[in-house]
């Protein structure tokens, strides 16, 4: 997809520090969307539109062919012609290979048209054999009519659409506007691609990112935060040939079933507008709920951008990640630590190593028996599946403290490792309780926590960079507009329209 501006940004992990942007290219008017790939890519896919289909493929430098399926219902999956055999080849154009595989298909074979150079029909093998070549694509329609087998090992890409202008393709059940590509993902499996218009792309983005039901003013700011971040990273999956990801880790998209007449509303009001620091557009990171004070982004990605610093919600969010808490069981933390678990072995202290300029554990230091290990940053929130890294920890096995006090002495004494008289005789203070024996009296010790579990008490909900979407619901809700939402949380940034910067 071409860029609105020269805009590089090579986004390694999630973000390198941006490159300036030359405003000589057009507005991008399409957007790709990366719907299945890599782990998510499938080799066989159930595609259904009220209108019927036009197939093209493009075998590039602008030599393709195109068809039209008039079934509802198309099945498109990877084959190899060990599967098929031939009944046929040689046809002098397409109607006549065409009319030679109805024929069959009217006495219940099934027939696949394959074009190579030239026109051959082909029919299922009787025997299933097996293949790892994968390397055509089988198209077959739910009528009677054959299908196609299409080499599919290369570069190709083959597109579909619906036969009208204003139709609609699903794709495993969900509805997109616009077309889906196909293109080899390796191992048999096929990368789908939705490529639509922006503001289309939009309509499927807001509603899933923030309630529909929410006040305008907060729909509009999300508009524009979600336009920004997608203007800021049409090159993050350029070697995949699209320019975002349909899930958390750029903006969910849930494609026209997604959509609801109120965000659309607020995408088209705010139509082209977008973040600018200095020119540029921003990385418009924004989260669910920042828990009272957002992050540097220093602190979550690494990048020092001076747009994206820790700042106070103005209101109370009262959402449901206003307060949150968790316990885990030392055998829960192993599970999730993995293998690094094992290398440090019998987990004995967790504990806060460093927190951020915005109050968030940056890194948490679990010991061992067999050493120790450090999380830092986001690695602590998903490998622990935290809301976010806003918390404290209650139960960190923090040993109890005796307090020492006398004529002008006045001192905490830390108890692990130190040799106690206690009321079975000296011996050295661990994490069970002691009776501590006085000059009067008597007194029982315990360690602070239990001695298998950890309880994670925090607030907020997300990497807590940008805008929070709760705190700019409260912001709304208290007489603020979306310009006001964006510019409190997005710093000395301005807010312009795209055909105003070209």
């Amino acid at each position: 997809m071409k860029k609105i501006f020269l805009l590089c940004l090579c986004i390694i992990a999630l973000i390198i520090n941006p490159i300036p942007v030359q405003s000589a290219e057009p507005i991008p008017t399409k957007v790709k969307v990366g719907l299945y790939y890599d782990s998510s890519a499938q080799s066989l896919y159930q595609l259904t539109s009220d209108s019927g289909f036009k197939v093209m493929i493009n075998y590039g430098q602008e030599n393709f062919t195109e068809m039209t399926f008039f079934d509802k219902l198309l099945k498109v999956y990877t084959a190899d012609l060990d599967a098929f055999t031939s009944t046929r080849d040689n046809f002098s154009n397409k109607q006549r290979a065409l009319e030679y595989a109805s024929d069959l298909e009217r006495s219940g074979v099934e027939t696949y048209l394959l074009f190579d150079g030239s026109w051959s029909v082909w029919r299922k093998a009787d025997e299933k054999k097996s293949s790892s070549r994968y390397t055509y694509l089988a198209i077959k329609g739910d009528s009677n009519n054959p299908g196609f087998l299409l080499p599919f090992n290369g570069q190709q890409e083959v597109t579909f659409e619906g036969t009208s202008p204003k139709s609609l393709i699903a794709i495993e059940g969900r509805r997109y506007r616009g077309m889906l590509k196909m293109t080899p993902a390796g191992g048999g499996n096929i990368q789908v691609v939705n490529e639509l218009g922006l503001q289309e792309y939009l309509y499927g983005v807001v509603p899933m990112e923030v309630s529909p039901s929410w006040h305008e003013e907060v729909l509009k700011a999300q508009a524009v935060a979600a336009r920004t971040y997608t203007i800021a990273n049409l090159s993050k999956w350029e070697k995949y040939d699209f320019d975002v990801g349909a899930g958390t880790g750029d903006q969910v998209y849930g494609g026209y079933d997604a959509e609801n007449s109120r965000t659309n509303k607020a995408v088209d009001e705010t139509a082209g507008e977008i973040l600018l620091y200095n020119g540029e557009p921003i990385m418009a990171f924004y989260h669910a709920d920042s828990g009272g004070r957002t992050e540097a982004c220093e602190d979550v990605f690494s990048a020092n951008l001076p747009y994206l610093q820790p700042v106070d919600d103005i209101f109370y969010a009262n959402s449901p990640h206003s307060q949150w808490e968790t316990t885990f069981t030392i055998k829960d933390i192993n599970n999730r630590l993995g293998s690094a678990a094992k290398n440090i072995g019998e987990i004995r202290q967790i504990s806060i190593a460093e927190r951020s300029q915005g109050g968030r554990v940056k890194k948490l230091l679990i010991k061992g028996t067999l050493g120790e290990l450090v999380l830092e940053k986001s690695q602590i929130r998903n490998t622990l599946g935290l809301k976010s890294n806003y918390f404290d920890i209650l139960g960190e096995h923090t040993l109890s403290v005796a307090t020492v006090s006398g004529e002008n002495i006045k001192k905490n004494i830390q108890l692990e490792g130190k040799s106690i008289i206690t009321g079975q005789g000296q011996r050295i203070f661990s994490r069970e309780e002691a009776f501590i024996l006085a000059a009067e009296t008597s007194k029982v010790l315990k360690s602070q926590g239990s001695e298998d579990t950890y309880t994670f008490r925090g607030k907020g909900f997300g990497h807590g960079v940008g805008m929070s979407q709760w705190g700019a619901k409260a912001m709304a809700e208290n007489g603020y507009n979306y310009i006001d939402i964006l510019l409190h949380y997005y710093k000395n940034t301005q807010i312009r329209n795209l055909a105003e910067i070209i």
